[in-house]
């Protein structure tokens, strides 16, 4: 297994209990008035790599580039050499599978087909956390994992401050990179009419084995101009990620959905 490869494996697919040691962090707050209606955990502030949640952002700016043309298109064949841990990533991807599989090597082409130079000036526009596109120290590989428990941070504060934005359409990419990047993130219609956009990510501080898996999912909910923007994230040793979702959804229903 190549190099780093350990490390995107345990990221993604370590799927364990959650022990009562688990160390949740949420914020929900109101879009359009920034008003907290919930908030808990010890890191709600702190910085930890966005890992497949960076895809939101690389979604808005590979449209906006004119590099993604729709939900369709660019189809982008496999390749010998693109990392290829899921059979499901062993085939031909679109916009759409990309996000709908977080496709790792999908990312990595998009990143490269816009360069350094352009994502770093949608960061430092978009002011997305510590703005730090380089990689791993001395690698030179900013454009293959920044973003996957690399150089690239943000906390779940600044995931709501981003998604707050995205919302309220106050960013600097085009109305049809907004409206594909929605299309992209949309999950399901939940009771009452509320739509859920959402998009999780996984991965690990670093190589280092006593790092904790790090658990995210990002997004929203909307309802006739009403909108509630989260974030949460989970750390610990043991945790199963397949509890994201639905961890989520139990403290929308609990606050704003019950409404």
């Amino acid at each position: 297994m190549r190099k780093g490869s350990l490390v995107i494996c345990v990221s993604f697919f370590l799927f364990y209990f959650v022990s009562a040691y688990a160390e949740e962090n949420f914020l929900l707050v109101d879009a359009h008035t920034g008003e907290v209606l919930q908030v808990f955990g010890a890191q709600v502030e702190e910085r930890v790599s966005p890992c497949s949640t960076f895809k939101v952002l690389l979604s808005l700016m590979g449209f906006d580039s004119g590099i993604l043309l729709d939900e369709e298109h660019p189809k982008w064949p496999f390749k010998e050499g693109y990392y290829d841990y899921f059979p499901f990533w062993r085939t031909e991807q679109t916009p759409r599978s990309w996000m709908k599989k977080s496709c790792v090597w999908y990312s990595q082409v998009l990143a490269q087909a816009m360069g350094l130079e352009t994502i770093q000036n949608y960061l430092e526009k978009m002011q997305y956390g510590n703005r730090d596109i380089s990689g791993d120290p001395g690698k030179n590989n900013g454009l293959m994992r920044a973003w996957s428990s690399s150089s690239l941070k943000i906390s779940p504060k600044e995931q709501v401050g981003f998604l707050r934005q995205l919302v309220q359409e106050d960013v600097p990419f085009s109305l049809y990179a907004i409206e594909m990047t929605k299309r992209l993130i949309f999950m399901e219609e939940l009771t009452g009419g509320w739509k859920l956009f959402g998009k999780t990510g996984a991965g690990v501080g670093g190589e280092d084995k006593e790092i904790p898996i790090l658990g995210w999912f990002v997004g929203w909910i909307e309802k006739e101009g009403r909108a509630y923007v989260f974030a949460y994230n989970i750390q610990e040793y043991n945790c199963d990620l397949r509890s994201r979702i639905p961890r989520v959804k139990e403290l929308l229903y609990t606050t704003c959905l019950k409404n």
